[in-house]
């Protein structure tokens, strides 16, 4: 509704078109229902556990980088286009927590070579003068 009432204010967290709009929010539920729960669960569980919720996430990072890379924002710096959007931001709120987890338990849930746009889009995101302020 705000972004409806102020359609000429930036940065916009929705994209314009309705289609944009509603996968944006399926990619923001995804994060918040399928994605971080296994991630939390690699840290939850030890033994078989563990190996499962490590599966899951590689599974789940790996949906991510085909959004990358046959949506919208195919060819753009970020889930929300050439500005960081929604998804961006759900993302990219635990995404120093996802790093520190793969120095601790000493993986790589996203690795460079295998998931190379959402590689590229971690490493812009993590250097947007918003995130260096915090």
């Amino acid at each position: 509704y705000i972004e409806e009432a102020w359609e000429t204010k930036a940065p916009n967290l929705m994209p314009k078109h309705p289609y944009d709009r509603a996968l944006a929010r399926f990619w923001a539920a995804f994060v918040d229902d399928k994605l971080l729960p296994s991630v939390w669960g690699i840290l939850k569980w030890q033994g078989e556990e563990q190996q499962k919720a490590v599966k899951e996430s590689l599974a789940n990072f790996s949906l991510l980088e085909e959004a990358l890379r046959t949506s919208s924002c195919s060819g753009k710096a970020y889930f929300g286009g050439d500005e960081i959007g929604l998804v961006d931001i759900v993302l990219g709120g635990p995404l120093v927590h996802i790093k520190n987890l793969e120095k601790v338990i000493n993986i790589v849930l996203v690795d460079p070579v295998k998931l190379p746009l959402l590689s590229a889009w971690m490493a812009r995101f993590s250097e947007t003068d918003e995130l260096k302020r915090i």
